[in-house]
């Protein structure tokens, strides 16, 4: 399922929640929930279950190098003989929750990631010459992994990597609870569960920000708040990712990661709830590098081109049913685009992206 069809039956549950909203009192409050962008944002009471689904996706398009757009000629004159010319990403993931205890809710989040990149030339001779280059390319048609127009006159070729990511395990632990106010801690493990030596079919090693895991063991910590009084909501959530290991596998380990953001609701109808949303996150570049032949041709294969400062906006909203059959099924779209950017190196530059999240609690 692509995700203008995800975005079709998001429709269709907006125009059928109403059916079961009750008008006069909210059993369900539909911002008691976080923005879909939003992760480990909430808590259960004991013995209840939640089962979610959660998809996310994003499009990169245009180099940049720090904060400022460049052209592939640019790209070129600093060695690169190929650049990204676009970039798409899509993550579903499960999200499996238990309270054991009105304080601690536990969490399981595996998830599947796929990317898919079309890259195109610069004109420059890349590091191992022209017919290193040709051999690549060749060796990728001849592989049956050509997923796109991949010809030598306009030097553009196109391959993608697919399969499951790492795994999250969390506990979230109520730290404070009172009328319209709410503090919790969540302490996750990130397992390296997702692949890190994906390769093209000449059997050099993919760009490292198209691996689909870390490989490393990491520490996933995030405080978050939140609080709401009659039709209005408001939160807040800072963490980020620990790398426990220097290195993984193929040899190498992606930054550290730091985050921080906020958000506010407005319930709109008793079933229905409008957001806004601002986050800042750091990344710090990549450290090692692959322990194995890796072409060198563009930015994705330097380990100076990843990580940066970045800000993204985000608006959407959360409805959940109020009665009948459907009552407790919580639904949240959110749009999101990057608004400031601050590159490491040079990057592919990302565009808007969409959050959605389904989930059922009993």
């Amino acid at each position: 399922m692509n995700f203008n069809q995800l975005l079709c039956v998001a429709a269709c549950a907006c125009l059928a929640l109403p059916v079961w909203a009750h008008v006069e009192s909210s059993t369900f409050r539909p911002e008691s929930h976080a923005p879909a962008g939003v992760m480990s944002d909430h808590l259960h009471a004991k013995g209840e279950w939640m089962f979610g689904y959660r998809y996310l996706t994003s499009e990169y398009r245009g180099l940049y190098q720090g904060s400022s757009s460049i052209t592939p000629e640019q790209a070129g004159a600093a060695g690169y003989s190929m650049v990204g010319r676009s970039m798409s990403m899509d993550m579903h993931m499960l999200d499996i929750m238990y309270a054991v205890s009105d304080r601690v809710t536990l969490m399981f989040m595996p998830m599947h990631m796929s990317m898919d990149m079309t890259m195109e030339g610069t004109g420059a001779m890349p590091m191992e010459g022209m017919h290193g280059m040709a051999d690549d390319m060749g060796a990728d048609m001849m592989g049956g992994h050509m997923m796109g127009d991949h010809t030598m006159g306009s030097m553009t070729h196109s391959h993608g990597t697919s399969g499951w990511g790492d795994t999250n395990i969390s506990a979230l632990i109520r730290l404070h609870g009172s009328d319209g106010h709410s503090l919790h801690l969540t302490l996750g493990i990130s397992a390296p569960t997702g692949s890190v030596d994906e390769k093209k079919p000449n059997g050099m090693f993919e760009h490292y920000g198209m691996q689909l895991g870390s490989g490393t063991w990491d520490l996933v910590p995030n405080l978050t708040y939140t609080g709401y009084r009659d039709r209005v909501s408001w939160g807040a959530q800072i963490g980020g990712t620990e790398r426990l290991e220097s290195a993984n596998d193929s040899g190498f380990a992606f930054g550290d990661q730091r985050f921080a953001t906020g958000w506010l609701g407005y319930r709109v109808a008793p079933w229905l709830s409008a957001t806004v949303r601002l986050e800042y996150e750091y990344e710090d570049q990549l450290s090692g590098e692959y322990n194995g032949a890796y072409p060198r041709k563009s930015p994705g294969d330097d380990i100076d081109n990843y990580g940066g400062e970045f800000v993204t906006a985000g608006i959407g909203f959360n409805a959940v049913a109020q009665r009948g059959p459907l009552a407790g099924m919580r639904l949240g779209l959110e749009w999101e685009s990057r608004v400031d950017e601050s590159y490491n190196g040079i990057q592919l530059g990302a565009e808007d992206g969409w959050n959605l999240s389904l989930s059922y609690a009993f």
